[in-house]
């Protein structure tokens, strides 16, 4: 998340195809509100009991592009932003634990982690 900066450029040094993106001052989502920053989103797409698997895709994905992620960070004065999305049913519950690798992604970017926990 940032201010304004080149959403194409980002996923040109990452070679990673994000999920959505949008530009400060774009509509949300068809609304008459418009976006407050500018963002570059990847989503596993997914909610599944199964949160290491989750964690594991992200770590796979981004901690080898730590590197371009930091360059990133200071070129366009970035903010990184894990949100991550729990959804329970019933009784079953999923065991939330952040592992080192995890960690360390988070503590090379400076980033937030956000939880949302949803029980139907």
């Amino acid at each position: 998340m940032g201010d304004e900066y080149d959403v194409e450029a980002v996923t040109n040094k990452l070679r990673i195809q994000p999920t959505e993106t949008w530009k400060m001052g774009d509509y949300i989502r068809n609304k008459d509100i418009r976006y407050k920053y500018t963002c570059w989103l990847y989503s596993t797409g997914e909610a599944p009991l199964k949160f290491k698997t989750q964690l594991e895709k992200i770590e796979c994905l981004f901690l080898p592009k730590i590197e371009e992620l930091c360059q990133l960070k200071d070129q366009y004065d970035l903010n990184f932003s894990f949100d991550i999305v729990i959804c329970a049913t019933g009784e079953e519950f999923p065991s939330v634990r952040l592992e080192n690798p995890f960690m360390h992604l988070v503590d090379k970017l400076d980033a937030r982690i956000d939880f949302d926990i949803y029980i139907n």
